[in-house]
């Protein structure tokens, strides 16, 4: 474990002590991968953090994991066929608990667990308490910020390839997304993709969430590209929109329109302010433009270990935004049928203003088919 790990764990405990907690369960496996660094997918069997006011956090894991047990905290290990009573039987955290105890569990811990427990453990107070761990993931440290600017140089690089070596060529959009991750793995990043690439011409790009099928470019199509990679446990998160031959007028007037949403909605990104005026900023703009109703979404989300992270940018969150938040800042204009734009970059705020992680052009490239 590293130190940076230890102090995390040491500011959760903290937090729960703060609160009165006094075991706090954790099921999601980033979230144990953020206090521990040890990172895998366990599937259906238990792997939980339980984190204590009064001693160090125990590890449940199934016997079948394969890792090196950290220095701080206890592994308690069990098998295929053990329940999540026999399982807490083992770790003892329950031990001497007082009536009316307050245990926290996060959103992810699943019925079929949580209920058992409950039914096993009437005497403790159950609480849903994710914004522990949630509020202190969302506040980034420098290391964290230097690892997030990393991944996203990373997806720039890849961006610019992708922009220059394979849309103008006329790939189907399945086959640009598979060239995209050869040309991610060529550019260092070592944990894969953040999520599934979209890569989507024309019409397709009016569905934000277009899944990438067969269809070839036409002369004039908006590409939209939406792409981004896992680099040391942290992800990327980047979208720009080209040209595939020369577009219609309406085409470069919404480029226009939505590279100015971004713009107003980055400065609008202050340490203080609600995350709400980020969202206002490009919405109004955009509003104003007349294209109102083709912005569909949030303005944006957050991001780190997860592509998206509790955070949530949109017009009606009102939580000030604080020093260390990263999230994206990505409007669109969607004309069903037709064409769209989306442009997204990734921003830290800082106490004298947002910094922008992203640097590859976002301006409307027309692109010379080949």
């Amino acid at each position: 474990m590293t130190n940076h790990s230890y102090r995390r764990l040491d500011i959760l405990q903290d937090n729960i002590k703060s609160q009165g907690i006094s075991r706090l369960i954790i099921s999601d496996p980033y979230a144990i991968s953020y206090y521990y660094n040890i990172e895998f997918d366990p599937n259906e069997r238990f792997w939980l953090m339980i984190a204590q006011a009064d001693q160090e956090p125990v590890l449940i894991a199934n016997e079948l994991f394969v890792f090196e047990e950290p220095d701080k905290g206890q592994v308690v290990w069990i098998k295929d066929g053990d329940s999540i009573v026999e399982a807490f039987e083992k770790t003892q955290v329950f031990k001497e608990l007082a009536e009316g105890a307050k245990v926290g569990v996060d959103k992810h811990l699943i019925a079929g667990w949580l209920l058992p427990l409950m039914e096993a453990y009437p005497a403790f107070n159950w609480l849903l308490t994710s914004d522990i761990v949630d509020q202190q993931r969302a506040i980034k440290s420098e290391a964290e910020m230097e690892t997030m600017r990393e991944v996203s140089a990373i997806t720039d690089r890849a961006m610019k390839r992708v922009i220059e070596e394979v849309i103008p060529y006329g790939y189907s959009e399945i086959e640009a997304c598979e060239q995209l991750k050869k040309i991610f793995v060529e550019e260092g990043a070592n944990q894969g993709l953040s999520f599934e690439p979209i890569i989507a011409y024309g019409p397709n790009g009016a569905d934000p969430h277009h899944v990438p099928d067969h269809s070839k470019p036409e002369l004039g199509d908006s590409v939209v590209i939406d792409i981004g990679c896992r680099h040391n446990y942290y992800c990327s998160d980047m979208t720009r929109t080209v040209y595939y031959g020369q577009p219609s007028e309406e085409a470069l007037k919404i480029h226009q329109i939505v590279e100015e949403a971004q713009a107003r909605g980055i400065k609008a990104a202050q340490v203080g302010e609600a995350l709400a005026e980020v969202d206002l900023a490009g919405r109004n703009h955009i509003d104003q433009a007349g294209y109102g109703p083709y912005f569909t979404h949030r303005i944006g989300h957050f991001i780190g270990r997860e592509c998206h992270e509790k955070g949530d940018v949109s017009k009606v969150n009102q939580t000030p935004i604080q020093a260390g938040n990263i999230f994206s800042v990505e409007p669109g204009i969607y004309l069903t049928g037709n064409t769209a734009v989306r442009i997204e970059d990734l921003v830290i705020a800082h106490e004298d203003g947002p910094e922008v992680i992203n640097h590859y052009p976002r301006q409307a490239q027309i692109l010379d088919p080949r």
